[in-house]
């Protein structure tokens, strides 16, 4: 009681600080249950409630109880994802200070290696999803012909498993999730998880997870931009019958018709020619119900999208085309009983357009369909399900097959040290079974529960599995000149060694990540550019060998972090061994946010190495340069009355100014696709504002 009256806190509330229990990031907008129903929804991380009983809710969690006695100051509860076995996870009680971070030991598939709220993204001056990503620590983005995709650990995009609240955004025909249709303003999150995680996600994680976490809310953002960039986004949410009912939708458009210099497409040898790209725009809808309740959480997500489908800079033929894609997302998981049911349902149509040349014209349409039961048997955790995927296309093709799988995993902690082995098979169509494991081991070799200081080593090894995708295999439009039978690619080991330590200074948190990593992969399914088979074809073994870091410095007043990764990689086909095309040996990047009163200013560098873009040993004449870009942004956010002279709500604006690309580097993400060059964007976030 005297600590609470010398913090200035009522004795009849305590602060509950609530962490997502596998990467220890803030989980926001969760729901507090009262003993008498009350709902109450939790914005922040760390949020100020009433003494009693209460239950702890969030799509994609497992619920905790709480008892919030009179002699708490700060809670921290750790909810455990809905993805992984239900257990009890006591909130730890920490005295006279406000937040707190668990020091327990508990080990990992995948490495998580950084979290970025939407809320400090949209103080950055990010607008978009596609930036968000950009903004996310070891993060390399590849785009082409209006896509937005992105690498992790020198994979492929098609290697990067994307989830919404577990829900894999990945397109069944495609094996690429264009996270560029997703509102940012439904979001409240995003996490990288690096290495593949057989257990959590399945095949398509063999370079990394990228996980997506709504967040329901009330705000509306405005957004007006260079090249004719134009989005307003929605998101509302209400309380119906003790569940949490939340909407949100977006319209943006971009005409993204931009010069270039063509250097392919001069007379004179080293001369360029100034060019302007035509077609380019995208027009993208979205729209996503959800309902939240102590049992079931469910989702709905329908998106639709026109663009140009511009080809590479010096092929102008392409120019004209057009795509239109419908995108259909759909998921529930229940309680029932001690297990989980999880039902989902991906839907995906494509129809292509060539105005010069109709004999190309092509439509196709994909469908996914999941079924997932999970449960616990003691210390033993369990998954089981199965599924169908089923592709059409006009030009004859009508593929279909069905999935199953089943996983188990087992953890043992003991004082220090934790131990996590898990073992999955999946059977896909006439592939086979496949099976993969994973081990991760984690030892906490410094640092005491809620000491201000810790270092923790852990190893890791793990096998995944790329399953051919039927656009792999087909591709969707009629360009295809070879079509391929292709073998899953296989993650035969994946392995590293990593550590990580966090200590308090007078300067802030300073917290330092390392890596070393090695993969090999058999049978790679690589797009070799330059082949114009349309059609990719699998590589003997693909290797990569490396080392990552990450460093961070958190005060109140600012942030400070940076990233380095160093990767050697290289495929191996009989006598034949050449560099893996698009992964960098050297990339970095880094953050600096300085924040004064409501006003924030931002910095966010991502230096890439020269990249090799054709199937051939190395040489400099094949490589893209190494770049460097620096997007900058200032925003302030003021509190008003909606109506300065009668009694109406208070509303928060957050207005942020930013300017992408500031030295207007001219460079490509995919050789022979240009990217505009300086870009300016102005963003406004409305939203009520937080009671006094």
């Amino acid at each position: 009681m005297i600590a609470a009256a010398l913090l200035g806190l009522a004795i009849d509330s305590a602060t509950v600080c609530i962490r997502d229990a596998r990467s220890r990031a803030p989980v926001l907008d969760a729901q507090a249950i009262d003993s008498a129903g009350n709902i109450r929804l939790l914005a922040a991380a760390c949020t100020s409630v009433p003494v009693g009983e209460l239950l702890l809710r969030r799509i994609g969690y497992h619920p905790q109880r709480l008892n919030v006695l009179p002699s708490s100051i700060t809670l921290v509860v750790y909810l455990v994802s809905s993805t992984n076995r239900p257990q009890r996870l006591d909130a730890q009680v920490v005295r006279g200070v406000r937040d707190a971070a668990d020091m327990r030991v508990e080990a990992s598939v995948a490495r998580t290696v950084g979290t970025l709220t939407v809320g400090a993204a949209q103080s950055m001056g990010i607008g978009t999803v596609s930036g968000l990503l950009s903004a996310l620590p070891y993060a390399a983005p590849r785009s082409a012909r209006g896509e937005t995709g992105f690498s992790l650990r020198g994979a492929r995009r098609e290697g990067v498993a994307i989830t919404l609240d577990g829900l894999p955004l990945n397109d069944p025909a495609t094996g690429i999730a264009d996270v560029a249709d997703l509102p940012l303003i439904m979001l409240g999150s995003a996490t990288v998880a690096l290495g593949s995680d057989p257990l959590g996600v399945g095949p398509g994680a063999t370079g990394g997870v990228l996980a997506l976490h709504s967040a329901p809310r009330r705000a509306l953002s405005l957004r007006r931009g260079a090249f004719g960039q134009q989005s307003i986004e929605g998101a509302w949410r209400a309380i119906a019958s003790s569940r949490v009912v939340s909407a949100s939708a977006g319209y943006r458009h971009a005409n993204n018709d931009f010069a270039f210099d063509n250097d392919a497409g001069a007379i004179e040898p080293n001369a360029r020619v100034r060019e302007h790209r035509v077609n380019n725009d995208d027009r993208r809808a979205v729209a996503a119900v959800g309902v939240a309740g102590g049992r079931m959480q469910s989702l709905l997500l329908v998106s639709t999208l026109a663009r140009g489908m511009v080809g590479p800079a010096n092929v102008r033929t392409y120019d004209a085309d057009r795509s239109y894609t419908t995108r259909m997302l759909m998921r529930t998981q229940a309680a029932v009983g001690p297990m989980a049911v999880v039902a989902g349902v991906r839907g995906f149509a494509l129809t292509y357009r060539d105005p010069t040349r109709p004999a190309l014209n092509a439509n196709s349409r994909a469908i996914a369909a999941d079924l997932e039961l999970r449960g616990a048997m003691r210390a033993l955790a369990w998954r089981m399900g199965g599924g169908a995927d089923r592709v059409q296309g006009s030009s004859g093709l009508d593929q279909s097959r069905g999935r199953a799988f089943a996983a188990l995993a087992q953890s043992f902690t003991h004082d220090r040290q934790a131990l996590q082995l898990g073992a999955r098979i999946d059977a896909v169509g006439t592939l086979g079974a496949v099976p993969s494991f994973s081990a991760v081991a984690q030892r906490r070799v410094m640092g005491e529960t809620f000491g201000t200081s810790r270092i923790d080593i852990g190893a890791r090894v793990a096998q995944a599995v790329r399953v051919p995708t039927l656009y792999d295999l087909y591709f969707s439009a009629p360009q295809r000149l070879l079509v391929r039978t292709l073998r899953p690619e296989r993650v035969s080991i994946d392995a590293e060694i990593n550590s990580s330590a966090t200590v308090r200074t007078s300067i802030g948190d300073l917290a330092v990540q390392t890596g070393v990593v090695a993969r090999d992969t058999r049978d790679a399914i690589i797009w070799f550019p330059g082949n114009f088979g349309w059609s990719p074809a699998n590589v003997g073994i693909e290797r990569l060998r490396g080392a990552e870091g990450r460093m961070s410095v958190e005060r109140a007043g600012g942030a400070l972090s940076a990233w380095v990764t160093a990767y050697h990689t290289d495929l191996v086909t009989g006598a034949l061994r050449i560099p893996t095309p698009y992964v960098a040996r050297f990339a970095g990047g880094g953050q600096a946010i300085a924040r004064a009163g409501q006003s924030t200013v931002s910095a966010v560098l991502r230096a890439t190495g020269s990249r090799p873009f054709t199937a051939g040993p190395r040489n400099p004449a094949f490589e893209l340069p190494g770049t460097t870009l620096l997007d900058i942004a200032v925003s302030h956010r003021v509190t008003a009355r909606l109506l300065p002279h009668a009694p109406s709500p208070r509303i928060d604006a957050l207005i942020a100014l930013s300017l992408e690309n500031a030295t207007g580097v001219s460079w490509q993400s995919v050789r022979g696709f240009p990217s505009p060059g300086r870009a300016w964007a102005v963003n406004i976030t409305l939203s009520p504002a937080a009671h006094p």
